[in-house]
């Protein structure tokens, strides 16, 4: 038997709080509640293979979060996060080996400050990045380690004084300007740093002071104007980057040897003739690149967030928001859009969202302020399908988000050890067993043995095929033990990991509300009064004892 080393969090600690609506509640781990994943279309024969990975914010609970294709929570990151937000969670390259990726980050309006945290595949921390050259914290637009360099590319967040004068905005006195930096990971060094203020001038914005949410008007540093908004940066082959500004409503290709501008498509100084037009876009990314053409994948929100009433539109503004490809003829001066991706839901994001382009062709796109995830084949040819759709669902009918969604290959094993909690109705029931290891991918089965101390012997009750990300296990004529393990198996049975011996709740007569199964979602377990049991030890003659357990955890 596998030793056991830490101690289960469901022995420590079991608070159950009760949560209406849609929010996920797990006796094993009670500490997590995270949204549902409805899965409305799931076409398995045409998605890429993979995990959806979503941070919902603005949720009851916001945290990283892994799904399967099915809506089954893999692992929810609040632990690294709470009481702030997590954002931008991918599967990073990083030392020759699959990492995650996320910023945790107080949130701001518009913007967030905090840092980059990057975990190996147990979950442990192996790095935690920060900004360079003095500057405010990493902002939650981008966090991106390029193709396993050893450097990240960041987003930044700074509120300068300024004189609006020279523009006609004398009232304008503080601006909020866009920085990115790339980041060397090994040593922290800024290997490269650009602000949207030494290149853009602030009478290319589209959004005035004080006219949207997020705008800013300008007036104080706290409210700071928000001309540009720098939502997204990439790096190409050559070592240019892509720099998307929303206000602005323009993609930037900077020089990555002097910081200066070398073309912009869209805005009010597009370089380029274009058959599409975008709006307020975010996520622009390389696709590819030779000497005269640029490929790119870009999300165009079609909207801010200020958005017109009902079935009303304001100029320049779109219907609903769609994912593009675009290619870019540096040399014709001309932009052409090739591809375009529309959710079947035709919502309207007026903020945030993505186009993923996956291994196979396939695209995946999240739909930002509204938390969808929608995976597509490739309409290279025309036809592209709707493979996969799916919503979140939260807790209080709350308005909320999820920034970027995204799918990846993850395999995890994690460091700490399964969650355990047992349950009988009474001294003399049958158990009920409520397995879950938060993160882990290879679960294929549990086991459970029972013992009337920790120090065993354990005896084998019965095995399980995993259901969900809490296994529900109960097996009929079973007799009580006071303690109990349970063990996470391959699909070889082979054990992964082993939970902390915990004992049985067993409610006391005056705990109302208790069934076979439960006392309900509603108890604090931590403080329910415990039945006392009478239980013996195997064994026959002299070697066996009899002891009685009563009180709380």
């Amino acid at each position: 038997m596998a030793s056991r080393i830490l101690l289960s969090l469901v022995a420590a600690t079991k608070l159950v709080v009760l949560v209406a609506g849609q929010n996920q509640l797990f006796f094993s781990n009670p500490t997590l509640s995270p949204p549902t994943l409805v899965v409305n279309t799931n076409n398995a024969a045409l998605t890429e293979p993979g995990y959806i990975f979503m941070t919902p914010f603005q949720d009851a609970q916001p945290s990283p979060l892994i799904f399967d294709s099915n809506g089954t929570l893999i692992w929810d990151g609040l632990p690294f996060v709470a009481p702030v937000n997590a954002h931008d969670l991918t599967m990073c390259d990083y030392q020759g080996s699959p990492h995650l990726c996320f910023v945790d980050a107080a949130q701001f309006n518009g913007y967030a400050r905090g840092h980059g945290l990057i975990l190996d595949s147990s979950y442990t921390i192996v790095n935690n990045v920060s900004s360079g050259n003095s500057q405010p914290g990493l902002d939650q637009h981008e966090f991106r380690i390029h193709d396993g360099a050893t450097s990240v590319l960041a987003t930044i967040y700074k509120q300068i004084p300024y004189n609006g004068s020279d523009y006609g905005m004398p009232n304008v006195t503080w601006l909020s300007i866009g920085i990115f930096q790339e980041i060397d990971l090994a040593t922290g060094n800024v290997l490269f740093e650009w602000q949207t203020i030494d290149h853009v001038t602030i009478n290319q914005s589209y959004v005035l002071p004080g006219t949207t949410d997020i705008s800013g008007d300008g007036l104080t540093q706290d409210t700071a104007w928000d001309y540009f908004h720098i939502n997204s940066v990439d790096k190409d082959a050559n070592g240019d980057y892509l720099v998307s500004g929303r206000h602005v409503k323009t993609i930037f290709k900077i020089s990555g040897l002097d910081g200066s501008i070398i073309w912009q498509l869209g805005g009010k100084s597009s370089c380029f003739t274009m058959d599409y037009q975008f709006n307020f876009q975010h996520n622009a990314r390389y696709l590819a690149e030779n000497d005269t053409t640029t490929t790119i994948s870009l999300y165009d929100n079609g909207s801010d967030d200020a958005p017109p009433p009902p079935g009303q539109t304001k100029p320049g503004y779109e219907s609903f928001s769609s994912g593009m490809v675009v290619t870019i003829d540096t040399v014709a001066k001309t932009s052409t859009l090739i591809e375009r991706y529309v959710s079947p839901g035709l919502q309207l994001s007026d903020s945030q969202g993505n186009l993923q382009s996956l291994p196979s062709g396939n695209k995946f796109m999240g739909l930002g302020d509204h938390p969808y995830a929608v995976e597509f084949t490739s309409n290279a040819t025309g036809t592209a399908e709707v493979v996969f759709y799916a919503h979140l669902n939260n807790t209080d009918g709350l308005s909320f988000s999820s920034y970027r969604n995204y799918k990846f290959p993850w395999s995890a094993q994690p460091a700490a050890p399964p969650d355990l909690f047992v349950y009988a109705q009474n001294c003399s029931a049958s158990p009920v067993f409520y397995a879950s290891w938060n993160g882990a991918t290879e679960v294929a089965r549990w086991r459970f043995s029972t013992a009337n101390t920790t120090a065993g012997p354990f005896r084998h009750v019965g095995t399980v095929l995993k259901g969900g990300f809490e296994t529900t296990a109960t097996f009929a004529g079973e007799t009580f033990d006071l303690y109990a393990i349970a063990q996470a198996l391959d699909i070889r049975g082979g054990v992964l990991g082993e939970s902390d011996a915990v004992r049985a709740f067993v409610p006391a007569a005056s705990v109302a509300g208790c069934d076979a199964l439960s006392c309900g979602t509603g108890l604090n377990y931590t403080s329910a009064e415990t039945a006392t049991c009478e239980v013996s030890t195997r064994g026959t003659g002299r070697h066996s004892r009899v002891y009685r357990y009563g009180g709380g955890f």
